[in-house]
């Protein structure tokens, strides 16, 4: 039996048993002192009936449990009918009060004492608890009691369950996805919360089952970008070592070496910048920034290096002003005329338009599939055109949420990202 389980027992069937001693114990003495009223009232009426006997000289009922004395000496009078139910040692009426009780051989009963002159009548029967009647109704009450509690218990014992199978199933499914297994056995999903438990946790497998085919990747990515330049060095070190490079060729080789250190020094940068960022150790200082200013500045800075595909950049800019980080915006615009430029064909165009709440960056692409829209902002995330390490555009989402700037993609001749602001 699981622990919830146990607690579900425990929280059904502890109230219930307080409950039922609580009443069995109110109503044992509420029916205990009606019944009391109920006896003293009835031995009353059989002093009556004794009395008015004895006055006219008739017998006495059998029935009747009775002593008369006359002044305080016992008379045995005739009795009619059959004999009294119950036999008992005398009493002396002196020491009893109107109503009574008395204890012969641990039977207790109730005493009723009329006084009439010299005649003193005492009228007497078991205490109702004593009464089988009264037992059977105690012996009733408790039967109804212990089958409730037994209802109960299978009732709680059937719901708990219910209730716990598919947690459990949940724990082991969690479980399994702590040891990196994403095959799960989930329980069905029902209309409850244990369902939207359910639904979240699978939520949670396939996020983690994407981030960690996104992280391996990753993994293979950067090691194919790090490896191939270390090999081109490598290998053209070594060309230098043995002397194969002609002499005219020296400088060449030189170059070819430090673009590709360069490239792996790019790719180390970016990723150091990307861990800053993911832990917010990178603080960002916000001012008024004349966008429109920065997008010149930018582009007449690249624009040397679109002309190796004749690649044009259109700006349809208005004047404005934001606040933001000047730096990181720079950053982000970089990025994203970068990105723009690799995916363009040669002789393609680019256009930059700033409106007073938006900018867009659109190029003349192929475009990016809808089914990567929400995964091209994740570290390596890159589409079929990109040379790059899928660094830019996962920088850019956590400098654009730094900044509280909203940002998306949308497909149309080619590829047009967006950012807004306030």
């Amino acid at each position: 039996m699981s622990r919830l389980m146990k607690k579900l027992l425990w929280t059904a069937v502890l109230p219930l048993v307080v409950m039922a001693l609580l009443t069995f114990t109110l109503t044992s003495l509420l029916i205990g002192r009606f019944a009391e009223t109920e006896s003293y009232d009835q031995l009353a009426r059989e002093a009556e009936i004794v009395y008015e006997a004895f006055v006219d000289g008739r017998g006495i009922p059998g029935q009747l449990d009775v002593f008369v004395f006359q002044d305080g000496e016992p008379i045995n009078l005739e009795r009619g009918g059959r004999m009294h139910r119950q036999r008992m040692p005398m009493l002396d009426p002196n020491a009893l009060s109107e109503r009574d009780t008395v204890s012969v051989n641990g039977t207790r009963f109730l005493t009723f004492l009329r006084e009439e002159g010299d005649v003193q009548i005492v009228t007497y029967a078991p205490v109702p608890l004593s009464n089988p009647q009264f037992r059977q109704i105690y012996v009733i009450l408790g039967s109804g009691f212990l089958l409730a509690l037994l209802v109960a218990v299978g009732v709680t014992y059937w719901m708990g369950r219910r209730l716990t199978s598919p947690l459990i199933e949940l724990k082991h499914a969690t479980a399994s996805i702590m040891s990196g297994r994403h095959e799960l056995k989930l329980p069905p999903v029902t209309d409850d919360e244990i369902g939207d438990l359910t639904e979240a946790v699978r939520q949670m497998n396939t996020s983690l089952e994407e981030k960690e085919r996104l992280q391996n990747t990753f993994i293979s990515g950067v090691t194919h970008d790090v490896r191939t330049p270390l090999a081109i060095v490598r290998n053209e070190a070594e060309m230098l070592e043995l002397g194969i490079v002609k002499q005219e060729d020296v400088a060449a080789t030189g170059r070819s070496m430090t673009e590709e250190v360069d490239r792996i020094d790019r790719l180390v940068t970016q990723m150091l910048e990307y861990s800053k960022l993911s832990a917010g150790k990178l603080t960002l200082t916000t001012e008024p920034v004349h966008l429109n200013e920065l997008i010149e500045e930018t582009v007449s800075r690249m624009e040397e290096s679109f002309k190796h595909k004749q690649v044009t950049v259109a700006l349809e800019l208005e004047d404005v002003t934001v606040q933001a980080d000047r730096l990181a915006m720079e950053r982000i615009l970089s990025n994203f005329l970068q990105n723009a430029y690799h995916a363009s064909p040669v002789g393609g165009m680019i256009t930059v338009r700033l409106t007073e709440r938006r900018l867009e960056i659109e190029d003349e692409g192929p475009g990016i599939p809808e089914s990567m829209h929400a995964n091209i902002w994740n570290m390596y995330v890159k589409g079929d055109q990109s040379d790059g390490h899928g660094l830019g555009l996962a920088i850019n989402k956590l400098l654009l949420e730094a900044q509280g700037l909203s940002y998306g993609i949308e497909s149309r001749e080619g590829a047009l990202f967006w950012i807004m602001w306030d």
